[in-house]
């Protein structure tokens, strides 16, 4: 069973496991409205030590509590994907930008809008890097 997926049942088939894939999670840092969207969906994940792959971010989250969530998130092999809130990574962006020039491949970040912060193109990196690739002016 996945982080993100379906519970297996007797009716559900295995699903089909590539070779150097190691089926990792979703780990998420955001506002309380996405990350209760994606518990809903069931990407959630408590371990036995009560360890989560989410941080709800709040007024009273401070800057240390959600670089220490990114930091662990980032260096457990187990997550593959982080999704974060575009304001948020905003907030933390020469953090992100050191990790990238670690050249690291995983986990991959995808910044999302939020609820009260729309999208902003002009914010997003993997926006801003394919506009410079196709040669795009706005």
């Amino acid at each position: 069973q996945g982080a993100c997926g379906p519970a297996k049942s007797a009716a559900m088939p295995e699903k089909a496991v590539f070779k150097g894939s190691n089926n990792g999670l979703l780990a998420m840092i955001g506002d309380d409205d996405t990350i209760t969207g994606m518990l809903l969906a069931g990407c959630g994940n408590v371990d036995e030590k009560r360890n989560s792959n989410f941080l709800v971010v709040d007024a009273k989250t401070s800057h240390a509590q959600i670089e220490e969530a990114f930091n662990k998130f980032t260096k457990d092999p187990r997550i593959s994907i982080l999704v974060i809130n575009q304001y948020i990574a905003h907030e933390m962006r020469g953090t992100l930008d050191k990790w990238a020039e670690l050249g690291e491949k995983r986990p991959a970040i995808l910044e999302v809008p939020s609820k009260e912060h729309p999208y902003e193109k002009a914010l997003d990196p993997v926006y801003q890097r394919t506009k410079l690739l196709l040669g795009l002016r706005d």
